[in-house]
């Protein structure tokens, strides 16, 4: 029960750290993704001044390692990396949809762009929300699998 209990908190914690490491990245991404999407009608300005990232983000990272682990507990290799890569690429293109969706209604909202280019300055992006909205929802596939094997043990 004790090594159940190690191991779960040592999956969050590798997940947690991920997050924090790949922060910056997501962050450029997500800018890249806004200009992209929106066929560079998103200029950004001013500095962009970052000192921390979302913790709910962080927390939600080490909570999809956590669900992930235990969904694919006891299966063999080939299956896990499968369903990892389904993962990732669920967080992919929610990540894109999102940004594109949130970069679009930006361009929408703004009446008094010179034509049709609206100027952001870098922390009007709200990054922790697009990114914690596609992690969770990316592990969706994952907690369907272990309600699976709830309502089997149950049976």
């Amino acid at each position: 029960m004790i090594q159940k209990i190690l191991t779960g908190i040592a999956f969050f914690v590798i997940g947690f750290g991920i997050a924090v490491y790949t922060d910056l990245f997501f962050r450029q991404l997500i800018q890249d993704l806004f200009q992209w999407t929106t066929n560079n009608r998103i200029k950004f300005g001013g500095k962009d001044f970052y000192l921390f990232g979302n913790p709910i983000y962080f927390a939600s990272l080490g909570l999809i390692f956590l669900i992930f682990s235990i969904a694919n507990k006891k299966k063999e290799i080939q299956e896990i990396a499968l369903n990892g890569i389904i993962l990732v690429l669920i967080f992919g293109i929610l990540l894109t949809a999102i940004s594109a969706l949130d970069a679009n209604l930006k361009i929408i909202e703004c009446t008094a762009c010179d034509d049709g280019t609206r100027r952001l300055s870098y922390n009007e992006i709200n990054y922790g929300l697009i990114l914690t909205t596609s992690t969770l929802l990316s592990i969706i596939p994952s907690l369907i699998t272990i309600l699976k094997k709830r309502g089997k043990a149950n049976v």
